[in-house]
């Protein structure tokens, strides 16, 4: 890796961090919220000094050529730094426990959701802002990691290149990701804004709004549709569906959406994103209750095949039988990501593979070449989606195993596993966590393993594919 390279960006990433975290100290002090307002600004001098220093120190570092793996490089300190700097700020209403900050910063800044803090703790509001902050902060990081390892391996990764409509500096340099982040920055909140509005028509207020908007956008959970008493109306449930469906597919293709709107709706990643939905939603119209408004069953199935948890409330939780979760879940999470639906690219790739391999048992002796649309794949591009595939299964079977030694049942251990490997707040139950006799060591196994499950697709992309 070059490391100059790495630092000299790092440097930039720490100065627009520092940028929010001033405006929730000032915000805690306004507030009166005094002891608060200390970590945001302990948080903020940190980032601030930080950045100053690398800056100085690769000053003169300013162009250098970089690969794919500088990105994951970067990527990997970035999430690291949005863990160890994002926790500070929550160590006051995580009554001093380090693992517990540590959890709610990565939960966040993964765009998982899951909250450990106490029921019915109700937040300042600039610990609200922080945690959507932070949610912002990890999907725009994660997308933009993407794009950067895209325009990097370029044509070597068939098919992805093609649905980057936009294509910005070729180098990984620091006023390259300035670029990349500012943009898709901009339009995700952007997006956020125009999310919001219909919740304060229905009645919202502004912090449920942005809270909701925000989690939706994202595939996280700020927090609880329940937490601010806020009861949505069908307009507000509309908007967080059609928010989570979003959220879920190629955002990328969001920047064509007005110059080519078939690129989006006919994509095959927003196709079967909508179609995953549909089938869950059906199920669950046969197994909950009758007389549940259909737009909260709709929401609920968004809410699991997305990953996000966002509109399941605890007794929607309980009447959804386990198997249900873990299904969708599991499709959802391995299926689906954030960065822009290249999950769901890849198992098409293995279902394109399937019907070559049905080809070949039917004719062995034929020359056949492995295309999908008129497509060829090299050899390492179908190994590192089985790779892939592999070893996801592998590391949940690692992480259900060791949370049995540390307390928990079957049944909690494999979804807890599952859901902090796909960054879902909907799979992940929080009760046993917080009565294990090893809650920390859980917090900080549950942390590793979310910052994991967000980098898997980059490291394999650059690590296996690029030169």
């Amino acid at each position: 890796m070059n490391g100059s390279v790495i630092l000299r960006v790092l440097s930039g990433f720490l100065g627009l961090f520092a940028i929010p975290t001033f405006a929730c100290s000032v915000w805690a002090f306004q507030n009166d919220r005094y002891q608060q307002a200390s970590l945001f600004i302990t948080a903020f001098m940190t980032s601030a000094v930080v950045s100053a220093i690398l800056a100085v120190a690769t000053h003169h570092r300013r162009q250098e050529y970089a690969q794919a793996r500088d990105v994951v490089g970067f990527l990997i300190f970035g999430w690291l730094i949005l863990a160890i700097l994002g926790a500070i700020p929550f160590l006051l209403v995580a009554d001093g426990s380090i693992a517990a900050a540590l959890f709610e910063a990565v939960s966040c800044a993964t765009t998982t959701g899951t909250t450990l803090l106490n029921d019915g703790l109700l937040l300042p509001a600039s610990l609200v802002a922080w945690r959507g902050i932070l949610h912002i902060l990890g999907a725009i990081l994660s997308v933009s990691g993407v794009v950067m390892v895209v325009n990097l391996v370029g044509s070597s990764l068939p098919g992805l290149s093609s649905s980057i409509p936009m294509r910005f500096n070729t180098d990984f340099s620091r006023e390259s990701f300035f670029r990349i982040f500012l943009s898709l920055g901009a339009m995700i909140v952007g997006l956020c804004v125009l999310f919001a509005i219909p919740i304060l028509i229905d009645g919202g207020s502004l912090r449920a709004a942005f809270g909701l908007s925000v989690g939706a956008l994202t595939t996280g959970k700020v927090f609880d549709v329940g937490a601010y008493a806020f009861n949505p109306g069908w307009l507000s449930e509309l908007t967080l569906i059609l928010a989570l469906i979003i959220g879920s597919v190629n955002i990328v293709l969001l920047f064509n959406c007005f110059r080519k709107p078939k690129s989006f709706f006919l994509n095959f990643e927003t196709i079967a994103v909508v179609v995953l939905i549909a089938v869950l939603a059906v199920l669950l119209f046969s197994i909950l209750p009758k007389g549940i408004d259909p737009f909260r069953i709709i929401g609920i199935a968004a809410s699991i095949v997305s990953t996000s948890g966002l509109v399941i409330g605890e007794g929607d939780g309980i009447s959804i039988p386990v198997p249900v979760l873990l299904f969708f879940g599991f499709v959802g999470g391995a299926a689906i990501s954030a960065t822009g639906g290249m999950k769901i690219y890849r198992i098409s790739v293995l279902l394109a593979r399937a019907g070559h391999e049905f080809q070949r048992l039917a004719q062995p002796n034929a020359v056949l070449n492995f295309e999908k649309n008129g497509e060829r794949f090299p050899v390492n591009f179908v190994l590192t989606v089985w790779a892939y595939l592999v070893a996801f299964a592998v590391i949940s079977i690692f992480l259900a195993a060791s949370l049995a030694l540390m307390g928990a049942d079957f049944q909690d251990a494999i979804m807890t596993a599952l859901g902090s490997i796909t960054n879902s707040a909907a799979l992940i139950p929080t009760e046993w966590i917080r009565n294990s006799a090893q809650t920390g060591l859980v917090e900080f196994s549950l942390s590793a393993f979310m910052i994991l499950g967000r980098l898997e697709l980059l490291l394999l992309l650059s690590l296996v594919l690029s030169d």
